[in-house]
């Protein structure tokens, strides 16, 4: 009877450790993520969605609910509510980088996790979804004539970018550091995480987007700050440098004569192309002192990467006018960062693995049969990966251009989720944006307001 309440207590203390965790500790984020992924585009079925979501941003993931919070609501119409929940995403942001406080809270987290898995440490946006943020945060403004607005954050975007580079350096680099205080041989996993390098694919870095600096290049050239145009056109040029577009955008901003004698108004389409693909879970063999262990860990197939399916413009007489090209590969970003973070994950699950080896030993000497049982049975349910990142993020960010005359078109945007017809006006030396996203069934579209003038 002592031995039988002994084992109760210990299964109890398992329950309330895993009560303490995230909501992500052992439902899988894809799965929660599936439900408000398809409300996008449909302001009355996201009502109880957008409700949840708000909800969660109060715990451990909340900047991750607030980045989804704000890409839903922006789908569906409501710019105040997108607006706030980015702005207090990037609060986060600015909490995560300057507080001593979060790193305590960190370290307190990490102790949980070894004892539990990575879901238990509170979410860290990556760099690639922080970029994002600031150009949908920049839409936002954009889609409300806010010019100041917009200006703040596509400058906040591009320093985003140039920071990330030796910070991301000096987390490799610390990581690799605690790989070799710790004894792991990073290297003797490469062969496990092929299916990583095949999603990255030509991916350099995981904050290279240059989606983001072809939006900010079209507001400045728009506004006649054509040095600031040049410099995110060459920027994106570098990450792709054979789209002949940019190409062309890089000399037709470097000719003053090219652009004075333009009469024309310029179309720009932003198309995103459905849903990022969420992690995927693989047992990873862990040698450890005490044997080797079966772990969960985050992966990504090239078997579920989507396909990129470019969006045409047509004329009323469904002439083409031009064809979208990708400029970010999301899917190859979020591969290219999970593999930049393998060596502290790998530490983490090394040390993991000893950990619950160790649990499951105490809890055999001090209470029998009963205490291993349920150390095993808990070992085994809270074995589950990380598989948190924004999910509503497209799988590809595109875009093309046009120019027209001044005037009122009706130009037809054909993809494979449907087709769209829109009036859009144009303005001489303007810029016109069309936003478009293509969600499954649906196309969703909107223009935003005509750029021209001086800031």
């Amino acid at each position: 009877m002592n031995l039988l309440r002994k084992g109760c207590l210990w299964v109890a203390l398992l329950a309330t450790l895993s009560g303490c965790a995230t909501n992500s500790l052992f439902v899988s984020y894809p799965s929660q993520a599936q439900k408000w992924k398809a409300t996008l585009g449909n302001e009355a079925a996201s009502l109880g969605t957008m409700q949840k979501l708000e909800k969660a941003t109060a715990g451990g993931d909340g900047v991750l609910y607030l980045q989804e919070l704000g890409r839903v609501a922006q789908l569906n119409g409501q710019g105040e509510v997108s607006r706030n929940a980015f702005a207090d995403a990037v609060s986060k942001y600015d909490a995560e980088d300057a507080s001593a406080k979060i790193q305590v809270s960190s370290l307190a987290a990490s102790g949980t996790s070894l004892l539990t898995n990575d879901n238990a440490r509170p979410y860290v946006a990556p760099d690639y979804e922080r970029i994002f943020t600031r150009a949908y945060q920049a839409m936002n403004y954009w889609a409300e004539n806010d010019v100041t607005g917009t200006a703040v954050e596509l400058r906040a975007a591009a320093l985003e970018q140039r920071v990330s580079a030796s910070k991301r350096e000096k987390e490799i680099a610390k990581a690799e550091e605690k790989a070799q205080e710790n004894d792991v041989d990073v290297s003797q996993f490469d062969g496990y995480f092929e299916g990583i390098d095949a999603v990255a694919g030509d991916v350099k870095a995981s904050f290279q987007n240059a989606w983001t600096f072809y939006l900010s290049a079209l507001f400045w050239e728009a506004h006649g700050e054509y040095n600031d145009a040049l410099v995110d056109y060459k920027k994106a040029l570098e990450i792709h440098s054979g789209i002949d577009m940019i190409k062309e955008d890089v000399e037709r901003v470097s000719n003053p004569e090219a652009r004075s004698g333009s009469d024309e108004g310029m179309v720009a389409v932003l198309y995103e192309q459905g849903f990022v693909q969420p992690r995927e879970e693989f047992s990873l063999p862990i040698p450890t002192v005490h044997g080797v262990f079966s772990v969960a860990f985050p992966t990504y197939a090239i078997s579920s990467k989507p396909r990129p399916d470019s969006l045409r413009v047509l004329d009323s007489a469904s002439q083409p006018l031009g064809e979208t090209v990708v400029l970010a590969d999301v899917g190859g970003l979020a591969a290219k960062d999970l593999k930049e973070r393998m060596p502290g994950m790998l530490v983490r699950q090394t040390l993991r693995a000893t950990a619950k080896y160790n649990m499951q030993k105490q809890a055999n000497d001090n209470f029998g049969l009963l205490g291993s049982l349920s150390t095993q049975i808990y070992n085994l349910v809270s074995e589950q990966a990380d598989r948190r990142s924004w999910l509503s993020l497209p799988a590809y960010a595109q875009a093309t251009r046009l120019h027209l005359p001044q005037g009122e078109h009706v130009l037809v945007l054909s993809t494979p989720a449907g087709n769209r017809t829109l009036t859009v006006p144009v303005v001489r030396r303007g810029l016109t944006v069309i936003h478009a996203v293509a969600v499954p069934g649906q196309l969703i579209t909107r223009i935003l307001p005509v750029q021209e003038g001086p800031l």
